[in-house]
C-alpha cells in the first residue's frame, strides 16, 4: 500500500526547490537546461535501430580556454605576458576572473560594437556609429539599442527611404524572420505573405509619403489588388493580438515599441540565439563547402528587380544572400521552445538585455569550458549542442594579426579589394552578413602575404610566438624542430599563420 506525505511537506519541497534553483548560478541554469535537452534525447534514442548522442566532450585545458575566451569576448587572439600568467595560475576561479575582466576591455567593447552594427547594417553614417559605439561601452540594454535604431532616423538615411529594405532588413535581425522571398509573392515555407510583408513595411514609409506605398503591379492573390495603397500593419508572428495603428502614429516608435514589450519576447529569444551561436557556433552553419573563393552578399537592387508577372530568378537561386535563417527554425510560440532557448531567453532579460553580462555568463558555463565538437557531428534532436563548435577565427582577428591596421579605424565596409572582404567580412548589404570561409583565396592570402606584415613579435623567443598566436606553449618536439631548422622569427610566425591551429578557434 502506498502512502502519500502529508499536504505540508509537499508544500515545503515544492518551496525548497524552488529556492533551489533561485540560489543556481546563471550558468548553473543554462547547463542544467542544456543537460535536461540532453538526457531527454539520450533516452529517447534508446531502442534498436536509434544512434544515441555523442558522449559530452571533457573539459577544455587552460590553453584553449584563454584562447577562445579572448577571440569571442574581447575580439582578440591571447597576449604572450597574459597567455603565460594565466597557464601558472593555479589558483581557483582563474577563469571566471579572466572572463570578468575581458569582457570590460575597451575591445571588448569595440566587438560589441562590431556585432550591432553588422546587424543593423551599419555603413559609415557617422552619427550611428558614435552613438552605437558608445552603447556597446555602456553595455546598454538591448531593448533600448532596439528602441533607438528603430524608431529614429537611421533607418531612413540608411536605406534612403525604403521601407521595403527597411522593413526586411528589422524583420530578420531584431524578430528572426526572413520576408526576403515575400516581397515578390507568397512563400510555402516564409511567416508572413507577401501582403503581410507589405503591410510591415508601410510601417516604415516616412510621414511625408504616407498613403503612397502601394502593392506591385503584379500583386497575383485575391485579398488585394495590384496597386492598392498598404496601410501599416504588424507581423502575425505569434498568436497574441496585434496593437491596430491609427491613421497619423508614428509608426516606428510603435513597431519598436511592440517589439520589445511583445509577450513572447521574441527578441530576446533572437538575440539570446544570435549570441550563443556567437560564442558556440550552430551545426553547420558556419563552414561554407564552396572552396571555390569569397564573393559579396548580392546587392539589394539586384536580389528585387522589378519583375511583372514572374518570380525573380534570384528567389531560388544559391548564393542570393550569406544568411542562413537558422534561427527561424526555433522561433516557435513560448511553450514550444526547447529547454535551452527558454533557458538562455529567460537569462538574457534577467541581465536586461546586457550582450557583454550575457556574453559572460555563457563563457563561464561547463558547456563553454569543454572541448570543441566538430561542426558535422550528429546532435539531432538537441538543438542546441552542450558544447562549443570549432569555428574559424573572425575576418577582424586574423587581420589584426596580420596587419598594423586598426580594425576600429576602418571603414564600416571594406572594398572589394581589401583583405577583410576575402576573409568573409560582410559589405552591410545584409543583417549579420559576415561569414567565416574556407577557400583559395584565404590560402593564397595566407601563403603569399602579398602587402601583409605580420605585427605578430619578429623578435623574441619561440615560446613567444607560440603563446601570442597559437595561445599555448610550444611542444618539445616544436622546439626541437625549430633548433633543427634555424628557423628565423619571421619564418616561424608565417609557419604559425599558416596552421589549421591559428585560423580556427579550439
Amino acid at each position: 500500500m502506498k502512502t502519500r506525505l502529508p499536504l505540508g511537506i509537499l508544500i515545503l519541497l515544492a518551496l525548497a526547490l524552488v529556492l533551489l534553483q533561485k540560489r543556481q548560478s546563471p550558468e548553473a541554469r543554462i547547463d542544467a537546461a542544456l543537460m535536461a535537452e540532453y538526457d531527454l534525447v539520450q533516452k529517447s534514442r534508446q531502442k534498436p535501430n536509434h544512434t544515441p548522442l555523442p558522449t559530452l566532450p571533457s573539459a577544455a585545458d587552460d590553453a584553449t580556454f584563454l584562447r577562445r575566451a579572448c577571440v569571442d569576448l574581447a575580439g582578440r587572439l591571447p597576449r604572450a605576458e597574459e597567455a603565460r600568467a594565466f597557464l601558472a595560475d593555479s589558483s581557483p576561479g582563474k577563469r571566471a576572473r579572466l572572463t570578468d575582466a575581458l569582457v570590460k576591455e575597451p575591445a571588448a567593447a569595440e566587438a560589441r560594437f562590431q556585432m550591432l552594427a553588422e546587424l543593423f547594417r551599419v555603413e559609415d553614417d557617422a552619427e550611428t556609429v558614435s552613438w552605437l559605439r558608445q552603447a556597446a561601452r555602456d553595455d546598454l540594454p538591448f531593448d533600448q539599442v532596439i528602441q533607438h535604431m528603430v524608431s529614429g532616423t537611421y533607418l531612413s538615411r540608411r536605406d534612403a527611404d525604403n521601407p521595403l529594405r527597411s522593413g526586411s532588413a528589422v524583420a530578420f535581425a531584431v524578430l528572426g524572420t526572413d520576408l526576403h522571398c515575400a516581397f515578390c509573392h507568397d512563400h510555402p515555407y516564409a511567416d508572413a505573405t507577401q501582403r503581410q510583408a507589405y503591410e510591415f513595411a508601410a510601417c516604415f514609409v516616412s510621414p511625408d509619403k504616407a498613403g503612397q506605398f502601394k502593392l506591385p503591379k503584379d500583386y497575383a492573390y485575391n485579398d488585394a489588388s495590384p496597386g492598392d495603397v498598404v496601410k501599416p500593419k504588424l507581423l502575425p508572428l505569434t498568436r497574441d493580438k496585434l496593437p491596430s495603428i491609427a491613421e497619423g502614429q508614428e509608426t516606428r516608435k510603435l513597431v519598436a515599441g511592440w517589439i520589445i514589450h511583445e509577450p513572447s519576447h521574441r527578441y530576446a529569444r533572437v538575440a539570446a540565439l544570435r549570441l550563443w551561436s556567437h560564442m558556440f557556433g550552430m551545426p553547420g552553419m558556419l563552414i561554407n563547402p564552396a572552396l571555390g573563393g569569397v564573393s559579396e552578399a548580392t546587392p539589394w537592387h539586384d536580389v528585387h528587380p522589378k519583375v511583372i508577372g514572374k518570380i525573380s530568378s534570384n528567389c531560388f537561386g544559391e548564393g542570393t544572400r550569406q544568411n542562413i535563417t537558422w534561427i527561424d527554425t526555433e522561433l516557435y510560440s513560448p511553450d514550444e521552445s526547447s529547454i535551452p532557448v527558454k533557458a538562455l531567453t529567460d537569462e538574457f532579460l534577467r541581465t536586461g538585455g546586457r550582450i557583454g553580462e550575457f556574453q559572460r555568463i555563457l563563457a563561464c558555463t561547463e558547456a563553454y569550458q569543454r572541448t570543441s565538437i566538430a561542426y558535422n557531428v550528429s546532435w539531432n534532436g538537441c538543438y542546441l549542442a552542450p558544447a562549443p563548435h570549432i569555428r574559424r577565427l573572425p575576418a577582424e582577428v586574423i587581420w589584426s594579426t596580420l596587419s598594423a591596421e586598426n580594425a576600429g579605424e576602418l571603414s564600416q565596409v571594406s572594398p572589394a579589394a581589401h583583405p577583410l572582404h576575402f576573409l568573409g567580412r560582410g559589405n552591410r548589404e545584409w543583417a549579420a552578413s559576415s561569414s567565416t570561409p574556407i577557400s583559395h583565396e584565404i590560402a593564397r592570402l595566407m601563403i603569399h602575404g602579398g602587402s601583409i606584415h605580420p605585427k605578430s613579435p619578429q623578435a623574441g623567443s619561440a615560446e613567444d610566438l607560440f603563446l601570442n598566436l597559437l595561445g599555448r606553449k610550444p611542444s618539445g618536439q616544436e622546439l626541437a624542430s625549430i633548433a633543427e631548422n634555424t628557423a628565423s622569427p619571421e619564418d616561424i610566425a608565417w609557419a604559425l599563420l599558416n596552421t589549421k591551429e591559428f585560423m580556427f578557434i579550439p
